[in-house]
């Protein structure tokens, strides 16, 4: 049977907690969370995962009325207010932390969860954003390399060491045991795809696609797979639809995406001209449509 997780974003605390809860309850798979760090107060960057045009779509992700909040504290909220729900990042712009942050980060949502976190990881787009932060935003792709790498040897548990162009330090330690943090890489461009090839567990792709495309972007990964002699190591797809409708999600389970992303608000509207009963409905028939069950997923 397939998951079905849900990507969040812009959304009220309570309102999220009360998303997570009843996502638990129903048998949704996950919750991921959205990320960036500041609203740029006028911008020329375009998302790369929506078509040319789409200004609607980009403002839901950084315009004047998007609230910002901290995706790190919001996790474990949601761990500690859920049993079963998977938690994620999706995607988390790590080339704007240094990686021993991002690897403290990772340890504590992994172990504070109980093991149910997956970290997943991205360049960005926003040039602004790296502007006011002082990160050059030509360098995130190597940033965002080095990162994967640290994290690599932070989670194998100990003192370990690194010497790279962006990042050097001596013996160090951020978690005395292993952890096991499945790693997803986000993005739909040639350089993020390659990336998901040499050194992820999964990919997930940017914004919301058309079955077309994300059959054209497998194509392009399992190419690249079998050119590294990858194909027989596991891979799992995260693909966001376009839509929650049961129809619209059988035509991509059909074709082998077993892992299926909705876009939050698609769901479990962020506003508050719906009352907490009535969103908990729709979530319900959601889950109905879908033929989720609470005890299928814990099977």
């Amino acid at each position: 049977m397939p998951t079905i997780g849900i990507t969040t974003y812009n959304y009220a605390p309570d309102d999220l907690l009360n998303l997570a809860r009843a996502a638990d309850e129903l048998g949704f798979d996950a919750l991921w969370f959205g990320e960036h760090y500041v609203i740029p107060g006028a911008r020329e960057s375009a998302h790369p995962g929506l078509a040319a045009g789409e200004k609607h779509d980009e403002d839901a992700i950084v315009g004047a009325g998007v609230r910002l909040y901290d995706p790190w504290f919001l996790l474990g909220a949601v761990a500690g207010a859920t049993k079963r729900l998977k938690i994620g990042t999706a995607i988390c712009i790590a080339p704007m932390l240094h990686p021993l942050f991002l690897a403290r980060a990772t340890a504590t949502a992994y172990d504070v969860s109980g093991g149910r976190f997956r970290l997943g990881l991205g360049a960005g787009w926003l040039k602004e954003e790296f502007e006011a932060f002082g990160v050059p935003f030509e360098t995130r792709g190597a940033r965002l390399d080095e990162a994967i790498d640290i994290l690599r040897k932070a989670w194998e548990g100990g003192f370990f060491s690194y010497a790279g162009k962006h990042f050097t330090f001596g013996p160090l330690q951020i978690s005395p045991h292993p952890i096991r943090v499945p790693l997803v890489c986000g993005g739909n461009t040639g350089p993020a795809l390659r990336r998901v090839v040499r050194v992820a567990d999964a990919w997930m792709n940017s914004a919301m696609v058309p079955l077309e495309e994300a059959l054209r972007l497998r194509e392009i990964i399992e190419k690249e797979r079998a050119a590294a002699g990858k194909s027989h190591e596991p891979l799992d797809y995260f693909i966001r639809p376009q839509s929650p409708d049961a129809a619209e999600v059988a035509r991509f389970t059909r074709e082998g995406f077993d892992n299926i992303v909705l876009w939050g608000p698609h769901v479990w509207p962020n506003s508050g001209a719906l009352s907490l009963a009535d969103k908990v409905a729709g979530l319900t028939r959601v889950a109905r449509d879908l033929g989720l069950s609470p005890d299928a997923r814990a099977a």
